[in-house]
């Protein structure tokens, strides 16, 4: 009997009392065996409301989805080359694909600019990718994202730009900085692990460092941030602010989890579109000066978005395919 058989009984209740201690032993053994156990109660429970409401086979699905992530927990990790032919045979599977919808619908172009070859990789929404580029910089895109860049020998930088948001663990090569360009400024760095959030509908870029440091130009100013700092850049009114943070925050984002602080109900929203690949109506008005704080698990459905917002906001909601709206419960 494998984990999932033992965790499959013991979350169904089809052990006996002996068997349970047995369980637990195994379960708090060790971090492996409790992350594991964790993760398959996480899509248990997620599967399991609507099991009760007649929609799936909680069984079946539960066993198929767990054995999905059991292919993620040594993902491939595909390395982009210069070569555009190889570049092109590995594209149906150089993504390596997290989230509820498990698709491996990427878009990937390739295009001549200014007589070198540029690609751009776009991830779209309800997905998350990893890659790794020809130098070694690893980089996890958070859904509806997009990457262009183009490595050449002769350059003097090796430059990438950004719409959406990134996770950054950047090879060191001090002959060569690393320059990732958002739109309204310019990120500079030699070996860095950070995080950059600039989505184009979000007033303001969000530049995170874990490790290292970066040099940041925007709104005609030269800023360098350090280890658990937070740059914000307001794309309206032009400005830079400089926080310190808990990094871990911004960059849990990469492990199927999303937590947010005194987010306002826009942004939040925006975020559940994205992850969920769903699109939201509600009273824009009503929700502008509430703001939300918690914790968002990729596992759980977008139901269970709605009934955290409803414990402060009571709220009644209608589901129409992709389209979800909101109707303030007055």
């Amino acid at each position: 009997m494998d984990n999932k058989d033992k965790i499959a009984e013991f979350l169904q209740g089809q052990l006996g009392e002996e068997e349970q201690v047995e369980f637990l032993d195994w379960v708090y053994s060790n971090a492996e065996n409790k992350k594991e156990y964790f993760q398959q109660k996480d899509i248990w429970d997620s599967y399991k409301m609507y099991s009760e409401k007649g929609k799936i086979n909680l069984k079946r699905e539960w066993r198929i989805l767990s054995n999905r992530i059991d292919l993620l927990k040594n993902p491939k990790v595909y390395t982009i080359r210069k070569n555009f032919g190889l570049w092109m045979r590995v594209a149906a599977i150089v993504i390596i694909v997290f989230g509820l919808g498990w698709g491996t619908n990427i878009v990937l172009n390739s295009f001549d600019k200014a007589e070198q070859m540029v690609h751009q990789l776009e991830v779209p929404k309800g997905q998350r990718s990893k890659l790794v580029l020809a130098d070694g910089t690893e980089v996890w895109l958070n859904s509806d994202s997009k990457l262009g860049f183009s490595f050449d020998d002769d350059k003097k930088q090796r430059i990438v730009t950004l719409s959406g948001e990134a996770f950054f663990n950047v090879s060191k090569d001090e002959e060569k900085p690393f320059v990732v360009n958002v739109k309204g400024q310019s990120l500079k760095v030699l070996g860095t692990i950070f995080n950059v959030r600039s989505y184009d509908n979000e007033e303001n870029v969000y530049t995170t460092l874990e490790e290292g440091s970066v040099e940041v130009k925007a709104a005609g100013r030269t800023v360098v941030i350090e280890p658990n700092q937070q740059l914000i850049y307001s794309r309206r009114s032009n400005r830079l602010s400089l926080k310190k943070v808990e990094t871990n925050y911004y960059t849990v984002w990469r492990e199927g989890r999303y937590v947010f602080e005194n987010e306002s109900f826009a942004n939040l929203i925006r975020m559940v579109e994205r992850w969920y690949d769903v699109k939201f109506e509600y009273p824009k008005e009503f929700f502008k000066n509430m703001h939300y704080s918690g914790v968002i698990k990729r596992t759980k459905p977008v139901e269970h978005v709605l009934t955290l917002i409803n414990y402060t906001t009571k709220i009644k909601y209608e589901i129409k395919g992709d389209v979800i709206i909101i109707i303030p419960d007055e």
